[in-house]
């Protein structure tokens, strides 16, 4: 009996470990701490450029796996969490243009300006994930099914990250926007 006991206390503890709402939540915290320098104006260009180089990358390899695993699963239950779902994806789509946007930027300034702005949207759009839409999936899913998510999510996420996470073919300068 004591056998059994570990079994599925190491069992559960395995689950939790590949627990999507636990993988989104780990993926969050190096995400928060850029865009703490992100936002900080007082931040030499250097860092804070520095510091988009790797949000840009972070955001791309969490934001694809999360759409095409969480949100594809949501949309099957239920009308809150289908809308949850697209709201996810809107302001997913959102922080992308707005990543192209700055990545074509010149002028110091309007980078700066941008980045603060793109900081903001995500800063936002975690809140109302950890505080809102990951706990109603939390209390609709079990553990094992959540593991399994989880378990694609890191697949994606890992192959993503092996090719530079990059996802998307980069857009050509804006001829209208000189500096």
């Amino acid at each position: 009996m004591e056998n059994q006991t570990s079994l599925s206390a190491n069992q559960n503890k395995n689950l939790k470990e590949m627990d999507i709402v636990n993988l989104i939540k780990e993926d969050h915290k190096p995400l928060k701490q850029l865009i703490k320098v992100l936002k900080n104006s007082e931040k030499e260009l250097g860092e804070r450029q520095d510091a988009f180089s790797e949000f840009a990358v972070l955001l791309t390899s969490h934001a694809k796996p999360e759409e095409q695993v969480l949100y594809t699963y949501m949309r099957k239950l239920g009308k809150e969490m289908r809308e949850e779902s697209f709201e996810g994806d809107v302001e997913h789509q959102l922080a992308d243009q707005m990543v192209e946007e700055i990545i074509r930027t010149e002028d110091e300034d309007l980078w700066s300006a941008r980045v603060k702005v793109l900081a903001e949207l995500v800063e936002h759009h975690i809140e109302e994930e950890e505080e809102e839409m990951l706990p109603d999936f939390e209390d609709e899913i079990s553990l094992a099914e959540r593991a399994k998510l989880g378990d694609r999510f890191l697949d994606m996420k890992t192959r993503l990250l092996e090719a530079g996470g990059v996802d998307t073919v980069k857009e050509k300068p804006s001829t209208t926007e000189k500096h």
